[in-house]
């Protein structure tokens, strides 16, 4: 609202307020039954997508999350192009966003103690049929070669499987989660 606005509201609304009992000075019944309208500016902050500075600078911040708000289109775009927009996909879209939370869910329960900032990184694509998921998991002294191969082939078949189309797992291991900081905040 302009400030022109909210005097012209305040003088209306003084000009119409009863005055007979605060002019005579009475706190009586008659002044308590006054109303007001109290106005303030408006904040216009944006807030979300952003992360608060922590005292030892001990928050990571990976390249997607040090990103602004406005900035998605632009630096991440490679993210947001999509076509589940098209006149052909909008009835199957409630399926898509349910198959995403399944493969997410799957992914984090598999690996628990292998995720990279607690499993938000993961970045799921869709190319034609086939889903693909990329992230980063963190390598541990426990696995070896041939389990971790295993772990990779059982997933990719297990979600195929359920989702009855092409998965393809794209995870890569870092040996800490600071190698995938872009920032610390």
């Amino acid at each position: 609202m302009s400030r022109n606005f909210c005097e012209e509201l305040e003088a209306i609304m003084i000009r119409s307020l009863p005055l007979t009992g605060l002019l005579s000075g009475s706190l009586g019944p008659s002044s308590s039954s006054v109303a007001a309208l109290s106005t303030t500016p408006a904040l216009h902050k944006n807030k979300a997508g952003k992360f608060k500075t922590t005292v030892g600078k001990t928050q990571l911040l990976t390249y997607e999350m040090a990103q602004k708000p406005h900035h998605i289109g632009v630096r991440k775009s490679w993210l947001t192009w999509h076509s589940h927009n098209l006149e052909g996909f909008r009835q199957s879209q409630p399926l898509m966003v349910a198959q995403d939370e399944i493969v997410r869910r799957f992914i984090r329960g598999f690996f628990p103690q292998n995720l990279v900032v607690s499993g938000n990184e993961l970045v799921l694509k869709r190319r034609g049929n086939v889903l693909y998921v990329a992230g980063f998991l963190q390598y541990s002294n426990r696995l070896d070669i041939r389990r971790i191969y295993w772990m990779f082939g059982f997933a990719e078949e297990f979600l195929s499987q359920l989702l009855k189309q092409p998965v393809k797992l794209e995870l890569a291991f870092v040996e800490s989660e600071k190698d995938c900081a872009y920032n610390f905040i």
